[in-house]
């Protein structure tokens, strides 16, 4: 394993608890500005919509499996993981995070977390 492919499962995992501990201010500073989150069936919510939705609890992740590392080009990482959301009011469901994280002078930063569902055909893109 690269030190690169080490550090971007790092900050992976340190993404995860953030998620998980709705750790605002590390979300705030690792998420890119123009971070967005897209699932299957709502428009992209961005960056500061995605945030207070988890400091709200809105939304709750939970139950993080071991990111996987799917791609690692220049500057630009993708990971893979499942997790358990809960989407306020909804029950909660077990739901497949890629996450697109961009390389940045310092750190990895998230820039893209796409919600995909069980079909294949919505791994495309």
């Amino acid at each position: 394993m690269t030190a690169e492919t080490s550090t971007l499962l790092t900050c992976c995992d340190d993404l995860t608890t953030a998620l998980a501990t709705k750790d605002i201010c590390w979300l705030n500073d690792h998420l890119a500005p123009t971070a967005e989150r897209r699932t299957p069936l709502v428009p992209p919510q961005a960056k500061y919509d995605w945030i207070d939705a988890i400091q709200n609890e809105a939304l709750i992740y939970d139950h993080f499996t071991v990111p996987t590392l799917d791609q690692l080009v220049g500057t630009r990482g993708l990971v893979h993981l499942t997790a358990r959301l809960t989407e306020h009011p909804h029950q909660a469901t077990p739901v497949t995070l890629q996450l697109t994280f961009i390389r940045e002078p310092d750190c990895w930063q998230l820039y893209r977390n796409r919600e995909l569902s069980e079909k294949p055909i919505d791994w495309i893109g």
